[in-house]
Parts: C-alpha cells; structure tokens; sequence
C-alpha cells in the first residue's frame, strides 16, 4: 500500500483537477492548488471547521502572493500542521497559537494526512444534465431567429459578426479610431468656458 505522503498527493491533484474543469492540466498544473480547490478538499475530506480555518486563517499565509495557488509539498510539510495548530487555537479560544511540535498539533496533523490521503481513490463525478436543461441547450430544437443564430451558415453571416439586417456593416473601423479626434468621430470641437468668478 503506498504510503500516506504518496496518497495524499493523489487526493491533491484530485481536488485540482475537480475545480479546474473544462482546462488542460499538466502533471506540474496539479501540483498546485488554488483556495477553491483546498476549502473543497478540505470540506470533504476534514470537515467545516479545517475547511473555514484554512480559508481565513491559514490559507493566505502559505499560498504564493502572484499566483494564488500552493504547492503540495508546502501543503504538506507546512500548511497542514499550522492548520492543526490554528483548529486547536479555536477550539480551546486561546490568545496565541500552539507550537508546531506540540503533541496535539502532531496528533491532529497526522489525522487530517490520514483523511486526505483516504480519499487518494476519489473519481470526478460526471455533470448529470437533466432532460429539460438538455433540450434547452440543443441547437437541433432552435427555431426562428434562434435558429439562424446558431447554424454555421446563418442568415447574415455568422462569421462576419452582424446580425441579419444590419446596414452599416464595416463601419466600425471608419468611425472608431485610435486618435480619437473629435473631428473624424463627427464632434464639433467645444472651446472650454471659462469660469465667472463673482466678487
């Protein structure tokens, strides 16, 4: 069986893959996790309360300041035993944090490990789309303008980007330019007022 440091990168790259859909992931892409993906992984794996302490407490202090996301092995090594060490600080209402070697923070990081590294075997569950959503979003069923819209060769154009019945189509680039002059955008130029001081 593989050892939990092993199983827990599994349920890791798990979480990164659940809350990055619809990406294309590399192997380093999932070594790194962003907040959404941890409050996910820690709800599900540890519960409310590590899930809450690591969004408000910990979480911030671990993650990198450009990119927003963690790396595992600071997940693992760092962030997790200060984690335990701030639910301690909340259940017992204390003023400072326990120390990192403290025999309850170590019994507590050894758990949540425990429980991430539980869910290693986890499989992404598959988006159901009930019937009504599936015949709403099929183009087959569009009718009318709707359906136009949607089919590659629609009334109009669809890859000129105007909509059916559109007259002044190529305009866009005569009337809006960069250097914004008032003249060619059709402004008459307005000399500033100025103001009346009253003595």
């Amino acid at each position: 069986m593989a050892d939990v440091k092993t199983r827990c990168l599994k349920t890791f790259k798990h979480f990164v893959e659940v809350t990055s859909v619809g990406q294309n992931l590399s192997e380093l892409d999932k070594m790194e996790i962003k907040d959404k993906g941890m409050h996910k992984m820690l709800k599900e794996c540890c519960g409310d309360e590590a899930a809450r302490a690591s969004e408000a407490q910990v979480f911030p202090k671990y993650c990198d300041k450009k990119t927003k996301k963690m790396l595992f092995d600071v997940f693992y090594d760092d962030f997790l035993p200060d984690l335990a060490a701030c639910i301690i600080q909340n259940r017992k209402k204390l003023t400072k944090r326990p120390a990192l070697t403290d025999p309850e923070v170590v019994a507590l990081t050894g758990e949540m490990r425990d429980e991430v590294a539980a869910k290693h075997d986890s499989k992404t569950k598959e988006m159901k789309v009930d019937a009504t959503t599936a015949r709403l979003t099929d183009p087959s069923q569009y009718t009318g303008i709707h359906k136009a819209s949607a089919s590659k060769e629609s009334i109009g154009g669809a890859s000129s980007g105007y909509v059916q019945g559109y007259k002044n189509e190529g305009t866009y680039d005569k009337t809006h330019n960069n250097s914004m002059d008032p003249e060619l955008m059709g402004c008459e130029r307005q000399t500033p007022q100025r103001s009346l001081r009253t003595a």
